[in-house]
């Protein structure tokens, strides 16, 4: 939210200048009188500087999200991290093993009953989807629980196309 806030002010910031360097008045204007009316009045002032050092030490010591999620599990020795492609690779490699599934993208949520994984693929055109997904999702889980440990409440399929089999064409 402060970065947003902090990438609008240097917006703002950056059009004024644009519009100064164009000649027009206003916003110089504006500026000589904004800062002639903080040293007239000493305690906006003070308040005006604590409120943007405040933010500026916010940025600094805000926690910043990793965009590597990783997905706790624990073992004998202690607790082990695996990253979110690692899991993503597995869950690709489980769907292609099948026959007719082409193509497998997936986004996992952790929920406090375990892993919600969402599939999204694309079948061969002569597939029975029900079934096609049913075992889809049968084999994500078990594969995602047996190399990682982490337990699969819910394994979600959204089927985003069908393609035709290429046959080999014979001349």
């Amino acid at each position: 939210m402060v970065a947003y806030v902090l990438g609008c002010l240097l917006i703002f910031g950056a059009l004024c200048l644009l519009a100064m360097a164009t000649g027009w008045g206003l916003p110089y204007l504006l500026i000589v009188q904004g800062t002639e009316w903080l040293k007239i009045n000493p305690w906006e002032s003070v308040f005006v500087a604590v409120l943007l050092l405040l933010l500026g030490l916010l940025l600094f010591v805000r926690p910043r999200e990793r965009m590597d999620r990783a997905f706790l599990t624990s073992s004998k020795g202690g607790e082990v991290r695996i990253s979110q492609d690692a899991l993503q690779e597995i869950i690709a490699r489980s769907a292609k093993v099948l026959t007719g599934v082409l193509q497998v993208q997936s986004s996992l949520r952790e929920r406090e009953s375990g892993l919600q994984i969402m599939v999204s693929c694309q079948f061969e055109q002569d597939v029975l989807i029900p079934q096609m997904s049913a075992e889809l999702q049968a084999k994500v889980k078990q594969d995602v629980e047996l190399y990682t440990g982490i337990l699969v409440t819910e394994v979600k399929v959204l089927v985003r196309s069908l393609e035709k089999t290429r046959s080999a064409r014979v001349r």
